[in-house]
């Protein structure tokens, strides 16, 4: 067991992995899956600056300012189920109107692979 698995600070969610599929023409489509995984993630707000910041002021995204999170899931959701893809989603909240708030996973993996004990994946997420 990873000694980044225990304590607290990890939130309920449930993961929207990515699935594919081929249409008529042969091409090869990506998008979240509608079956959601429940599970735990650790969330922590990461800080903006600079293009992100000026955009989020502009506010023509659809949402009163873009908020980026940083999510862990515990190394056995990654072990069981894989790294996410680009395209998925997590559940994670509610929004103002008491349904689930989807998230977007956005950006590379960061992967920390110092020892078995303190490795972990790391996504960042945004609003989708």
């Amino acid at each position: 067991m990873s000694l980044l698995d225990r304590g607290e600070g990890y939130e309920p969610c449930v993961v929207y992995p990515v699935v594919t599929r081929v249409d008529d023409d042969g091409n090869t489509l990506t998008k979240a899956s509608t079956t959601g995984i429940a599970t735990v993630g650790r969330f922590q707000v990461q800080g903006q600056s600079g293009t992100s910041s000026r955009r989020a002021e502009g506010n023509d995204e659809g949402f009163d300012s873009e908020r980026v999170y940083t999510v862990r899931f515990p190394n056995s959701f990654t072990d069981e189920h894989g790294e996410l893809g680009a395209q998925a989603q997590i559940g994670w909240r509610t929004d103002a109107l008491g349904r689930e708030a989807r998230w977007q996973v956005y950006g590379p993996v960061q992967r920390y692979g110092s020892s078995r004990r303190t490795r972990h994946v790391v996504y960042t997420i945004r609003r989708s």
